[in-house]
C-alpha cells in the first residue's frame, strides 16, 4: 500500500479546513474525512469539482483535485439542524453588561491567520504562556536600546513587534489580534520565512521548530543571558573511543536551549527518546591511533532551565518526494515530568533533595483544596455585583497563589543560579502540534494550560479559541496524521 499523500483545501461555510489523504483514497474516504471535520453527512455533501465526486469508488483524486487548491464544499450539517437542546445553554447576550465583559475578559485571544502563517501563531500562543519571558518581552524599552552593530537591527525590530503582539494578546482590547508588522519584520530578517510557491505565488507553510530555534537567537542576541538563563541547559559530555579505553575527552562548557526525543521504531515514551539522544555512536577518525573508530557520545545534565523545552524529532528529509516527511508514530509524554535520571549523579543528588521537600508543600497544598471543595460557603447577606464577584473570586485565588509559592521558595537552595530549576521535575505548560503528513503542509495549533486550573487547557486554532479537557492534550501523543505534538514547553515545580 501506498504511504504517499496528497493535500488541499476544503472550504465550507466560509471557513477553510486542510485535507491530507493517501494517493489511493476514494471519494468516499474523502467524504467521511469531510463528515467528520464538518459535521455534513455524506449523503448531503456536493463537492465543486468536475462529476461532484458522486461515485464513492471513484480514486483519481489526486487528477481531479489539484494538490494545494481549495475545493468549494456545500451541504448543511447535522449539528445546524433544528432539533431540542440537550441542556440549557447561556449565551452572551443574555448576561449583563458586567458578565459579558467577565467573560470576554476570562477568554485568551486568538491570533489571525494572514496565510499559512499558522506556525507563526501557534509558536507566539506557546511562548505568551511562558510568564518570564512574557513579562520580558512587554518591559522591553526600545530607547534603551544602543543596537550600534546595524546587523542586530532586525533583532531589535522584531522583539519591539513581539512586545506589540504580547500587549495586544494580554489587554485584549480586540477580538482577535492581526501580528502582521511581526510577520513582515521576521521576513525581513530571516528570508526563509518568505518563502513563495513558484506556481500560485503564495507564501509557503513553514515549520514551526525552525522558527522556534530562530526566535530564541532573536531573543538571545536582544537580552543575553536575561532570556537565555531560563531555557539554557548546560551538559557535561564523555567522548569515550569504543576500541580504546584510554582515549576519552570529557568537556564541560557544551550547552543548548532544548532537549529532542528521538523517535526510533521501538520509541513509545518521551523519557526514553530523551534518552537515546543524550547517548549516542559516531564515526570519527582517532587522533591516537589515525584510523576511523566508533565513539560513544553520553551528555548529562548540569544545570536545568526554569523553562524546559522538549522537541519531538518527527520530520525527516525524504528523498523521494524532496519534502521533510513526518513520523507519525504514537510517542507518550507525561504531565509531570522528572529528568533526575538525565543529570550527573551529584546534580542529580541535589535536586532530588529538594524534589521531595517540594512535593510534601504540594501534597499540603492538595489537601487543602480538597478540604475547600468539600466544604459549601455559608451564603451572606451582602450583595455584590457579577464583577464585584469576580474580582472577589480573583483576589482570593491570587492570594492562595502567593501564599504557595512563597510555601515552595522557602525550600529552594540558597545557591539557585539565576534562571534555574530548583529541583529535577517539570510540569507541562504548552504543546505546539502539527496536523498532516510533512512540514510544508497540514497546520499547527497550540494547546496551552491556563495559569490557574491546571485541568483547563486552551485549544488555539489560529483565532478560533476553545477550552478542552486535560484529557484531552493525552489524544497529542501522535499515531497519525491528526494533531501530533511537535514541541513542548515545560516549566519547573514549585516555580
Amino acid at each position: 500500500m501506498s504511504s504517499e499523500t496528497f493535500s488541499f483545501n476544503i472550504k465550507h461555510a466560509g471557513k477553510t479546513l486542510p485535507i491530507t489523504l493517501p494517493v489511493t483514497a476514494t471519494a468516499g474516504d474523502l467524504k467521511a474525512e469531510v463528515e467528520q471535520l464538518t459535521q455534513v453527512p455524506r449523503v448531503r455533501q456536493k463537492f465543486m469539482v468536475k462529476g461532484g465526486l458522486n461515485d464513492d469508488s471513484i480514486d483519481n483524486l489526486p487528477i481531479l483535485i489539484k494538490p494545494g487548491s481549495t475545493v468549494m464544499l456545500l451541504g448543511t450539517p447535522d449539528a445546524n439542524m433544528i432539533s431540542k437542546p440537550k441542556e440549557q445553554h447561556r449565551f452572551i447576550e443574555d448576561l449583563s453588561p458586567d458578565q459579558q465583559v467577565q467573560q470576554f475578559n476570562d477568554a485568551p485571544l486568538g491570533l489571525q491567520n494572514m496565510g499559512n502563517t499558522c506556525y507563526l501563531n501557534a509558536t507566539l500562543q506557546a511562548l505568551f504562556r511562558a510568564d518570564g519571558l512574557q513579562e520580558l518581552i512587554l518591559n522591553f524599552d526600545p530607547s534603551k536600546v544602543d543596537a550600534t552593530n546595524p546587523s542586530e537591527e532586525l533583532h531589535y525590530k522584531i522583539v519591539l513587534e513581539l512586545k506589540r503582539t504580547f500587549e495586544s494578546l494580554k489587554n485584549k482590547n480586540f477580538k482577535s489580534v492581526l501580528p502582521i508588522m511581526l510577520l513582515n519584520t521576521l521576513r525581513k530578517c530571516y528570508p526563509q520565512f518568505a518563502e513563495r510557491d513558484q506556481q500560485g505565488g503564495f507564501y509557503k507553510q513553514q515549520d514551526a521548530e525552525e522558527l522556534f530555534t530562530q526566535l530564541f537567537h532573536t531573543l538571545t542576541v536582544v537580552f543575553g543571558d536575561k532570556f537565555s538563563d531560563d531555557f539554557r541547559i548546560n551538559f557535561k559530555t564523555t567522548i569515550k573511543d569504543t576500541a580504546n579505553e584510554d582515549d576519552v575527552t570529557v568537556r564541560d562548557d557544551e550547552n543548548d536551549m532544548k532537549l529532542q526525543c528521538h523517535i526510533s521504531g521501538s520509541t513509545n515514551f518521551m523519557k526514553n527518546g530523551l534518552i537515546e539522544s543524550l547517548d549516542e555512536k559516531i564515526e570519527k577518525r582517532s587522533e591516537i591511533t589515525g584510523v576511523n573508530s566508533t565513539y560513544s557520545v553520553k551528555k548529562q545534565i548540569t544545570k536545568l532551565p526554569k523553562y524546559l523545552t522538549v522537541q519531538y524529532v518527527r520530520f525527516f528529509w525524504k528523498r523521494s518526494t524532496g519534502k521533510k516527511s513526518k513520523i507519525l508514530r504514537k510517542v507518550v509524554f507525561p504531565f509531570q515530568l522528572d529528568v533526575a535520571d538525565l543529570l550527573t549523579p551529584e546534580y542529580a543528588n541535589e535536586k532530588i533533595k529538594v524534589r521531595e521537600q517540594l512535593r510534601e508543600v504540594e501534597k499540603a497544598k492538595n489537601e487543602k483544596e480538597r478540604e475547600l471543595k468539600k466544604r459549601k460557603l455559608e451564603g451572606t447577606d451582602a450583595v455584590m455585583t457579577p464583577k464585584e464577584e469576580q474580582e472577589t473570586k480573583q483576589a482570593l485565588e491570587e492570594s492562595e497563589r502567593e501564599y504557595w509559592l512563597n510555601e515552595f521558595k522557602k525550600h529552594f537552595p540558597s545557591d539557585l543560579a539565576a534562571g534555574e530549576n530548583p529541583s529535577s521535575v517539570y510540569n507541562l505548560i504548552g504543546v505546539i502540534t502539527h496536523q498532516g503528513a510533512n512540514s510544508e503542509s497540514g497546520h499547527y495549533q497550540a494547546f496551552v494550560r491556563d495559569e490557574k486550573d491546571e485541568n483547563k487547557w486552551y485549544k488555539f486554532n489560529d483565532d478560533k479559541v476553545n477550552v478542552v479537557e486535560k484529557e484531552k492534550i493525552e489524544a497529542l501523543a501522535g499515531g497519525g496524521e491528526s494533531d501530533s505534538a511537535l514541541i513542548l514547553l515545560y516549566k519547573g515545580f514549585g516555580l
